[in-house]
């Protein structure tokens, strides 16, 4: 999965770009929120989708559910036609959204050619010394619970167990992988466009959340450190440690039953998954109202982005795509 990240980061180069300059009014050190949203392993769909929307600090968070909540009360899925003001708000001109959907077509099977069981297992090792070594070298003083490195460790050693089982769920184990990975280069796009302070990552609740009790949010933080400390000119410590500049960043654990309390927010990714699982490499949908999501929200849009990944079976490859008219 390592070798994933530079492919990922190369993919997204152009996406840094675009978030950097949509972003450009607003100051350094804001919190962010990123929520999320997957369409994954339906038969009827053309594409496995991961969306991403990033979410300026333009207002209150009850605000922003209160407004989402009115003008679009319904999943995707649920409706007929695209409410007018959920589109309006993802394709806003003002500065407050910006979307990131990655987009594997079917056929890949999640790049089950490349990314196998015995890749992702190997990691959990090399996981689990690089969090004793964050722990190592956590200065002393720093508010972090003194139980949160053995927490990590534990959920990555059950993670790695459950990679070793003969019943092994494979698909559910790459797609915390990929989830994992896509949401470290989340990460790293809004740090790097936005001098971001606090961030915040909402997700639906899913399976791939939930398995190992969120282990996939340990892998996502460890991902986007590797990926933060692979950049150049960064300076070490006396002791030889490189010093990262990363900001704090919270996961949100959404409830196991019930309502889920930012379900409006998700809503937002939900419409963009949707649609782009659905939206077939001519453009080509299979209802109305993927087409007016398509046109009105993708196609030439300067703030809702898509990559692309392919399997080979012995390389992986992810694009930049960009919707014309």
């Amino acid at each position: 999965m390592i070798d994933l990240l530079p492919i990922f980061l190369a993919a997204t180069k152009t996406v840094q770009q675009r978030m950097t300059k949509w972003f450009s009014g607003y100051p350094g050190g804001m919190p962010w929120t990123i929520v999320s949203d997957y369409c994954v392993g339906d038969d009827g769909k053309k594409n496995d989708v991961f969306s991403f929307v990033v979410i300026a600090n333009h207002d209150k968070t009850e605000n922003i559910c209160e407004y989402i909540s009115a003008v679009a009360p319904r999943d995707l899925k649920k409706v007929r036609q695209v409410p007018h003001g959920l589109m309006h708000y993802l394709a806003c001109p003002q500065p407050v959204t910006f979307s990131v959907s990655f987009v594997i077509d079917r056929g890949a099977a999640l790049l089950r050619d490349y990314l196998h069981v015995e890749h992702m297992a190997s990691f959990i090792p090399d996981a689990c010394e690089l969090v004793e070594e964050l722990q190592k070298n956590s200065p002393a003083g720093v508010s972090v619970n003194p139980e949160y490195f053995g927490q990590v460790l534990r959920r990555l050693n059950l993670f790695g167990k459950d990679l070793a089982r003969k019943q092994l769920n494979a698909k559910l184990s790459r797609q915390i992988h990929l989830a994992s990975g896509f949401a470290a280069t989340m990460f790293y796009l809004v740090t790097q466009s936005t001098q971001v302070g606090y961030l915040r990552w909402i997700s639906d609740r899913d399976k791939l959340i939930e398995h190992n009790d969120t282990v996939v949010y340990d892998l996502a933080y460890l991902y986007f450190v590797l990926m933060s400390s692979s950049q150049p000119g960064l300076t070490s410590s006396a002791q030889g440690n490189l010093i990262l500049n990363l900001p704090k960043i919270f996961f949100e654990l959404p409830e196991k039953t019930g309502k889920h309390r930012f379900d409006a927010l998700i809503r937002l990714p939900d419409y963009l998954a949707g649609t782009m699982a659905d939206i077939g490499p001519d453009m080509s949908y299979s209802k109305e109202k993927f087409g007016e999501m398509l046109h009105k929200v993708f196609v030439e849009s300067p703030n809702n982005c898509v990559v692309q990944l392919a399997s080979t079976g012995d390389r992986i490859t992810a694009s930049y795509v960009q919707y014309r008219s």
